[in-house]
């Protein structure tokens, strides 16, 4: 018996990762399924044989083989499988319903702010993720939360403890939400921590690398970070590894209500550049800013190299290089990619290589591959799906999900 339970887990397994490579790869030949996967041939046709009768995968092509040759491609065909995206923020809920490849097929969003009572929180999610289920008539696999952080685990027990919205930390929103939809997988995690998800498995499609450390900073109200080293995110004991905003730079600060002075986002996020503005108007005249600026004004007339956003500007990628610094002293990653409300700017990059060029050496900052999202918001709804995917295949629980739905 105990040899026909390890046969069957060996079965299982190769199944599994043989659903990972069609997942990475899109459209792949049988013969480089075998040479990626190290199964051998016999094993990789019958897997796929039995995929194709279940109509899990198809045929699809020709494709170029690594000779030259025209081969017969295969691909996923689970188009009628979705995950349903939630993002909780200070002052939206967003929610989407997302392809087996983590594409946002449908979206809606519902306003909230730091003073919405938690029961019409809760409401509001539960109507959302009702809407998306009703979007079309789809397999599900489950439902993916990305929630503003710090997300913290403590007693099994998972709490935002966001300081300035203490409404969010009266729930476990896994477990409310879990309670909701009993008949569906229920994921929760820091909306910087999917955002890192999203961005590893495009980095992943772009370089071939499956080994190495990235480090994704969200920048926005504060800033969050999420870390992935060879593919896995590392939360730590209570799920706060990666919350680089809350870290100390100014140990001469005054503690607030929310002991949030003295801490990198309370000088580096780009919400701060408001503030910044707001303050020095008086010193910039010519400015063509004013004390109803945007961050999108202030980005904007940055790169137009008016005084007052430069000096915003650089003010927050100083600070922001203090925090660079640290990151590369105690994780040296192989890449930091920046999200969410920092602005994609070559000039902004040199500034930022410039600050760090004072205290690293040469070498150091020549290697360093800073990157800025391509994602709205950070991909953080594309990650929340992505997240129940990985959650599915990590666990092979999309073996069971697959022979139940297509077996």
């Amino acid at each position: 018996m105990k040899r026909a339970q390890n046969i069957d887990e060996v079965k299982k397994a190769n199944r599994g990762l043989v659903l990972n490579l069609l997942l990475r790869h899109r459209l792949i030949s049988r013969s480089m399924l075998a040479a990626k996967s190290g199964l051998n041939k016999a094993t990789i046709t019958n897997i796929v044989n039995e995929f194709v009768e279940m109509g899990v995968v198809r045929e699809q092509g020709p494709i170029l083989s690594d000779n030259g040759r025209k081969i017969t491609g295969i691909t996923l065909a689970l188009d009628d499988v979705a995950t349903v995206a939630v993002r909780i923020n200070r002052d939206a809920i967003e929610f989407a319903l997302c392809d087996i490849h983590a594409a946002v097929l449908h979206k809606s969003m519902v306003r909230i702010d730091k003073s919405t009572p938690i029961a019409s929180i809760l409401a509001s999610t539960y109507e959302g993720i009702d809407r998306m289920l009703a979007m079309e008539d789809k397999k599900v696999l489950g439902i993916g939360i990305a929630i503003v952080g710090p997300l913290m685990t403590f007693n099994n027990t998972t709490i935002a403890k966001v300081y300035d919205m203490p409404e969010l930390s009266k729930i476990d929103f896994q477990e409310q939400i879990q309670a909701q939809y009993p008949q569906l997988s229920v994921f929760i995690d820091h909306d910087a921590n999917v955002s890192a998800l999203r961005e590893w498995r495009d980095y992943v499609e772009e370089t071939g690398l499956t080994k190495g450390i990235m480090m994704y900073l969200n920048l926005g109200d504060g800033i969050g970070g999420g870390i992935i080293i060879d593919g896995n995110l590392i939360r730590g004991k209570n799920g706060i590894a990666g919350e680089i905003g809350h870290m100390g730079i100014n140990f001469n600060a005054k503690r607030n209500e929310f002991n949030k002075v003295g801490i990198l986002e309370r000088y580096a996020a780009p919400i701060n550049l408001i503030r910044s503005v707001e303050e020095r108007l008086h010193d910039f005249p010519h400015s063509q800013l004013h004390e109803h600026s945007t961050i999108s004004d202030i980005y904007h007339y940055y790169e137009k190299d008016d005084e007052l956003a430069v000096w915003a500007v650089n003010q927050m990628a100083w600070f922001l290089s203090y925090g660079i610094k640290n990151l590369l002293y105690i994780l040296n990653p192989d890449t930091i990619v920046f999200g969410d409300m920092i602005v994609n700017s070559p000039k902004l990059l040199a500034q930022l290589k410039l600050n760090l060029s004072y205290d690293l050496p040469e070498e150091i900052v020549d290697s360093i591959d800073i990157r800025f999202s391509s994602y709205e918001k950070g991909g953080m709804l594309e990650g929340a799906g992505l997240m129940v995917v990985k959650k599915y295949m990590d666990s092979l629980d999309i073996i069971d999900f697959i022979e139940t739905h297509y077996g």
